[in-house]
């Protein structure tokens, strides 16, 4: 006989899956990164027409969604020694749980970048690469060449 798992939060059901007594079922829609506590949602079985008691599900938490792409919207910029400019990477997906960065100069001699806002400033004439970290812990790197010329 067939058997089906509702998941309801409150008096609505919001999923619902076919199954023999053991089964899963996926909740959509829920916030990432996000602590539902006990009772939040209750499951039930529904077998010939008869449903059983709802038990309360434990407390779960959803997985954040992790970026899978920082880049810059070109791979160099050139600054002035002494002037200042601002370099922002983009994020993917949008849908990211934590946006922020981290902006690493390689040769803060040549170039200083503020780590929190992209920053930058022209030290002394030379190159250096310019880093945005994904500090969601996802690994994720971008790199913008910055090329430091004599002040005209």
């Amino acid at each position: 006989m067939v058997k089906i798992l509702n998941v309801y939060k409150g008096s609505e059901v919001v999923a619902s899956q076919e199954g023999d007594g053991r089964t899963s079922v996926t909740i959509s829609n829920l916030k990432p990164d996000t602590t539902y506590t006990k009772g939040e949602f209750q499951v039930s079985w529904v077998e010939n027409g008869r449903e059983s008691d709802k038990v309360d599900l434990p407390e779960f938490r959803t997985k954040a969604i992790l970026v899978n792409n920082v880049t810059f919207s070109s791979e160099s910029v050139s600054i002035d020694v002494g002037n200042e400019d601002t370099v922002t990477a983009n994020i993917a997906p949008s849908t990211a749980t934590n946006k922020k960065v981290k902006y690493v100069s390689d040769h803060p001699e040549i170039v200083t970048v503020d780590q929190n806002t992209g920053a930058i400033h022209g030290v002394s004439e030379g190159t250096a690469i310019v880093k945005a970290e994904a500090q969601d812990g996802s690994g994720k790197v971008a790199q913008l060449t910055v090329n430091v010329t004599p002040k005209a």
